[in-house]
């Protein structure tokens, strides 16, 4: 009886495995069926953007041109959205970024006169541009601008007022790097005044339309160097080089486009650049002499001015104690000498 009985309790047995094979799988089908719901956004005959009544059937609003979401974010339909806007070489970014070395005429000329959806506006492009030299510099400073290495001359002064002098040059540089877009921001306009004095004589563009011209000058050199700074971060040496030669790079990139936008030839050139450089610095002198007679009068400058003080001081002193310390030494070698020869003189009169 019991041997009997033994096949069916196994027969049984594979019977429920089969039933809670079949209860997971449905589970399962469940489950994801929930999750594909949760996943859904609720419906709307109305454009979320404008507001425009919407057909079922339209994956795009015809009023505004947004594309009709239909699912939560995930991390998907993030990945294919960042790369759809950057990576696509069919998006204004890359578009913009091209056409700035091929036509700037096409992108700055067409957003004067009137074109936005071809390329990026003005304020889109400089906008990227201050989100890359933000990571650059985000970068630049949490893991490769070492203090021990700009500190370094304090080890060899061995003076506490140059470590105090040095520390203050350390948080003008940061604030510098903090207020970047705040002094870019200033510089653009400068700039632009600047130019609108040179090309007195072409009645092309007013103040405001040079000023779009320099955002996006300005805005295509500092995103190439971001990315070149971004890739050769690695080397301080390169670094430094890159660094002065981004001066070069900017003087030249504005005046290729402004020969393209302006249809300049090489003598006017020339003559137009020359012309700049005189207007810039009698303009630097009189706007940056100003601010700068006025955040001393404003006391900006009296910490940076008293450590600086200081140490020129100390390293007065301690100049000053080594010539006495070789005087000294030279007088001691010169008595010493002179008893020698006295010692010399009277070893052989004897």
């Amino acid at each position: 009886m019991e041997e009997e009985l033994l096949p069916e309790k196994k027969e049984l047995s594979t019977e429920e495995k089969e039933l809670s094979t079949k209860e997971k799988a449905v589970s399962k089908k469940k489950k994801k069926k929930k999750k594909k719901e949760q996943e859904l956004l609720t419906i709307s005959d109305r454009c979320k953007n404008c507001d425009k009544q919407l057909n079922l059937d339209e994956a795009f609003c015809s009023s505004c041109g947004a594309k009709r979401m239909f699912n939560r974010l995930n991390w998907h339909n993030l990945t294919e959205d960042f790369v759809d806007r950057f990576l696509n070489i069919e998006n204004n970014f890359l578009r913009t970024f091209i056409a700035m070395f091929t036509k700037p005429e096409d992108v700055i000329g067409g957003y004067i006169d009137g074109l936005r959806k071809r390329y990026l506006s003005a304020f889109s492009y400089f906008a990227i541009a201050l989100t890359l030299s933000g990571l650059y510099l985000f970068v630049f400073r949490k893991w490769f601008l070492d203090d021990a290495v700009i500190l370094q001359g304090i080890e060899n002064a061995n003076s506490e007022g140059a470590e105090d002098f040095t520390k203050e040059a350390m948080s003008m540089v940061n604030m510098i790097f903090e207020y970047q877009s705040v002094i870019t921001f200033i510089y653009i306009p400068f700039y632009a005044l600047i130019s609108k004095l040179v090309f007195w004589n072409y009645k092309k563009y007013n103040f405001i339309e040079h000023v779009v011209i320099y955002l996006y000058i300005y805005s295509h050199t500092q995103i190439i160097a971001s990315i070149l700074g971004i890739l050769l971060i690695w080397s301080p040496t390169t670094q430094v080089i890159a660094s002065s030669l981004l001066m070069v790079v900017y003087l030249g990139y504005a005046i290729y486009v402004l020969m393209r936008l302006f249809d300049l030839t090489i003598e006017k050139v020339l003559l137009k650049t020359l012309l700049f450089f005189v207007v810039f610095g009698v303009l630097s002198l009189v706007v940056f002499g100003s601010l700068g007679v006025i955040f001393y009068k404003l006391g900006f400058f009296d910490s940076f001015i008293e450590k600086a003080k200081e140490l020129g001081e100390q390293q007065r002193s301690l100049k000053e104690a080594a010539k006495a310390a070789k005087d000294s030494i030279r007088m001691d070698s010169v008595r010493q000498f002179t008893k020698s020869i006295k010692d010399t003189v009277l070893l052989f009169g004897t």
